[in-house]
This record gives structure tokens, C-alpha cells and sequence, in this order.
């Protein structure tokens, strides 16, 4: 088997607001699994795994108050990225679903991006590529 990046485990305030985003970018991706636990301290936490049979994010409710804005700096995730097969559709259904876009990636002759903010401030990278060549689509001189 190789390797691959199974989940990540995100923590907000409003899990639907970021399991709205993702799905209205990602149609093909589902919540395949939600739960209630209670941790050690009592809280009662409601969580979320979402996505395909390979990957998912983990969204739980145990977040409290607000991600900084991308450019400031702190430790900890700056964005999730996903490659989608066509970014002018995935930014209409994002629009449809009444999220803004926050702002344009560099351009690039081989791919073109753009990020998206939930309404914790998690950003989201979106990508297209234009080809199939991973010294091309990896290619970081541009």
C-alpha cells in the first residue's frame, strides 16, 4: 500500500458553516459519519467526518473564538487545499452557496487557485491544474 494523507481534524464554534463550504465546493464529497462524545472536561462535542471513501476532515464543535487572518502570524494550519477538475464551477456553486471569495492565488501557466474564509477564519485553497505533468504542476519558479 502507499502512503497517503487520510484526514485532518479541524475544531470550530459552527461546524455547519465549514461542512457547508466544503460541500457546496466538493459535490462529490458527503458527511459520511457524525457523532456525540463527551471529553474530559465534560463537554459534550458533536463531530463530522467529511468527504470520500479515501479522505475526509474531521470537523468537531469543541472550537471556541476565531482563526487569525492568513497573513498574520501564529503556529498552526494556515489553509486546507483540495485540487478540483474545474475551479470556474467550483467558485459558482461556492457563490451560490453565499460564500465570498477571499482572494485570487499567483497565476501560474500551469494551474490557477483561489481561497475561500468559513466564517472562522479557516481558509480553503481551491486548484485547478492544467496539466497532468507533475514537474509542471509542481513547478514553483513561476
Amino acid at each position: 500500500m502507499k502512503t497517503y494523507f487520510e484526514h485532518a481534524n479541524i475544531s470550530v464554534v459552527n461546524p455547519q458553516n465549514t461542512i457547508n463550504l466544503i460541500l457546496a465546493a466538493l459535490p462529490d464529497w458527503t458527511v459520511r459519519g457524525e457523532g456525540e462524545y463527551q471529553n474530559d472536561r465534560g463537554e459534550q462535542i458533536h463531530w463530522f467526518h467529511v468527504g470520500d471513501d479515501t479522505f475526509y476532515l474531521a470537523i468537531d464543535s469543541l472550537g471556541e473564538g476565531h482563526m487569525p487572518y492568513w497573513t498574520e502570524r501564529f503556529t498552526g494550519l494556515n489553509h486546507l487545499g483540495f485540487a478540483v477538475e474545474n475551479l470556474d464551477e467550483t467558485i459558482e456553486r461556492l457563490q451560490r452557496a453565499g460564500f465570498e471569495l477571499d482572494h485570487w492565488g499567483a497565476a501560474h501557466p500551469h494551474r490557477k487557485n483561489v481561497y475561500y474564509m468559513d466564517e472562522h477564519g479557516i481558509q480553503v485553497e481551491f486548484v485547478e491544474y492544467f496539466s497532468n505533468v507533475a514537474s509542471e504542476r509542481n513547478d514553483y519558479n513561476q
